[in-house]
């Protein structure tokens, strides 16, 4: 049946009142409440008798008495109610944060390509594109664009120094003896891909160490002509994931997926330069298995030792994961495995090398079960096999989705 329009309104304002006397509760005397319901009984009434003016008369007492009822209460105005909500969703993005889901910056590319890190490529400015394309990038893929140009003759890098900036983005901040300081986006590492390795060289008369800190020793004496060109190129933020913190209180972690942990107690990567204090790898074996990495090609690899001196190791390349002596079957180890679509297979290595295996522990209720952990960019990964195990109060959560940046292939959830 067609109900008239005031009837429909008469009905709404019936339905209002009683909320406000529900929401303002706390505020109203009980003289005020009994009166907002009185003339909630005659605009009924009024309804039900279908007079259009008794009804129209009874809402408007109806709507006075409210507005009265709390005549020294002043409604929020539009920038109150804004900040409120704000306020509110800021409480729960932190109840989120704290208790179920913890936004992740992928900080290397161990786990390429899985997931992208922070990446410095050198580009000189002339290959820039436009300015429109540029802010485009970095929307889409996280580059932000640099150049560093040395403007004082004879000027020195004093100090190349990682920050975190809001508890959250990673920075690094240039300083020159003369006290100017360059502010650029991403990590240290990141930064020291963009460098001018080139021109550096040549006026430091030799090849720039690989190592960060052995690198800025280098760099510290030399004197910069004005106009040199210190770093140009661009970088590109790591993967923004977003880690399940609830799971591992109701299941236990499974192999094959990727997963986030802290360094607590992991003495090799506290003692190494700028040690990250989460990282982000595949989980391999879980407590109690033995892991094993065979079957590849065998061959010896010379490196650097810190001293200086020149050490052999024995490499097995492309490996392949044994668990108790059977072949590993997760998804995800065998795209690693595969060594195709940008994955180069495992490097049985360190802990892991041609003949040897790790017997995890297995300990209950004490919180030093122990996990294995491999990054999918195996040749360029530090990881348990260099630095050990993971014990399980490290454990943080499965990484569950990339949530930016949206151009970089890996939007969506992780496997």
């Amino acid at each position: 049946m067609f109900t008239p329009k005031w009837k429909k309104e008469a009905k709404h304002l019936y339905k209002g009142a009683k909320k406000f006397i529900n929401y303002k509760r706390d505020l109203l005397v009980q003289d005020r409440i009994d009166e907002i319901e009185s003339r909630r009984v005659d605009l009924q009434k009024a309804c039900k008798s279908s007079n259009k003016e008794e009804a129209s008369e009874a809402g408007k007492q109806l709507q006075a008495c409210c507005e009265q009822a709390l005549s020294r209460y002043k409604a929020p105005d539009a920038v109150a109610e804004n900040v409120e909500v704000l306020f509110v969703a800021i409480v729960v993005a932190l109840g989120l944060r704290a208790y179920y889901l913890q936004p992740f910056r992928i900080p290397t590319g161990s786990m390429r390509p899985t997931l992208n890190g922070i990446i410095g490529h050198v580009e000189s400015k002339d290959k820039w594109p436009a300015l429109p394309v540029r802010l485009m990038q970095e929307a889409s893929h996280g580059r932000s664009y640099l150049s560093i140009v040395n403007d004082t003759e004879g000027d020195r890098i004093v100090s190349i120094e990682q920050k975190q900036q809001f508890h959250f983005f990673t920075r690094t901040v240039i300083t020159f003896a003369s006290g100017r300081s360059q502010n650029v986006s991403g990590s240290t590492t990141a930064f020291l891909e963009v460098l001018n390795k080139e021109g550096l060289q040549k006026i430091v008369g030799g090849q720039l160490s690989p190592n960060p800190a052995q690198m800025l020793q280098q760099l510290q004496p030399i004197k910069l002509p004005a106009g040199f060109v210190v770093a140009e190129g661009y970088i590109e933020t790591g993967d923004l994931v977003l880690v399940d913190k609830f799971s591992y209180h109701f299941r236990a972690p499974d192999a094959g997926e990727v997963f986030v942990f802290d360094t607590r107690e992991i003495k090799q990567i506290q003692a190494g330069e700028n040690p990250g204090s989460h990282y982000i790898k595949r989980l391999i074996a879980t407590p109690g298995q033995k892991i094993e990495l065979k079957e590849g090609t065998a061959r010896t690899l010379s490196y650097q030792k810190p001293n200086g001196q020149i050490g052999v190791m024995q490499v097995n390349d492309q490996a392949l994961v044994y668990i108790d002596g059977e072949k590993l079957q997760a998804p995800g180890v065998l795209r690693v495995e595969a060594a195709a679509n940008g994955y180069g297979g495992y490097q049985a290595t360190a802990r892991l090398a041609p003949g040897r295996y790790v017997k995890l522990a297995d300990k209950p209720s004490t919180g030093k079960s122990e996990y294995w952990a491999q990054g999918d960019n195996s040749y360029n990964s530090s990881d348990s096999r260099m630095w050990g195990t993971v014990k399980e109060f490290n454990l943080v959560g499965p990484a569950m989705i990339a949530l930016w940046p949206f151009g970089s292939g890996h939007w969506g959830f992780i496997d």
